[in-house]
């Protein structure tokens, strides 16, 4: 998997989607063209061997307190597993790396636990809106996680002598640290 930089004519194609993974009531769709200008990054995610896009990743909202918001979007029918753990690992890299933030915002509902490793007692949960979004027909519980800048350093910065959790997302010879020619 790897994400290549979106455009505004992908714009058909995310919210389309947006539809097939159940977010009926989506704020961005409401206004496609203000949501597109207020993103500050977009990102097809990419089957790495195929081409085949497999949905979108986004960044946005930028706050003055250094926090970036992060979305995922995958079309459920092609999205494997995993894939969406390496497309939010992926785009919290290039957001540290491209933006002067102390910490990056993801949100997500249960629905999307297994796609993102995740667990409803995980311990890095910073909180929970009750029924906060309408997804696949019913409102669900959001879920928001906070990954601060130091905690991804020292996750990228594993230690040498053990592989990184990270290794199995770039292929040799890209590095987390170093920019891909």
């Amino acid at each position: 998997m790897e994400l290549r930089p979106a455009s505004a004519s992908d714009g058909a194609v995310f919210l389309q989607t947006l539809l097939e993974a159940g977010l009926e009531s989506f704020r961005f769709a409401a206004n496609t063209a203000e949501g597109f200008k207020r993103l500050n990054a977009m990102f097809l995610v990419v089957h790495r061997n195929s081409g085949d896009v497999l949905g979108f990743s986004t960044l946005h909202g930028i706050s003055q307190a250094g926090h970036i918001r992060n979305g995922v979007y995958l079309d459920p029918r092609r999205a494997k597993l995993g894939i969406g753990s390496e497309a939010v690992q992926l785009t919290i890299n290039y957001a540290f790396a491209m933006f002067d933030i102390a910490a990056m915002i993801v949100q997500t509902t249960e629905a999307s636990f297994a796609g993102f490793g995740l667990t409803d007692d995980d311990s890095q949960k910073e909180g929970v809106l009750a029924d906060h979004l309408y997804f696949r027909g019913r409102l669900w519980d959001l879920h928001s996680y906070r990954v601060r800048r130091a905690d991804w350093e020292s996750y990228v910065d594993w230690s040498p002598d053990r592989l990184s959790p990270l290794d199995a997302v770039l292929p040799a010879p890209l590095s987390w640290r170093e920019a891909p020619n």
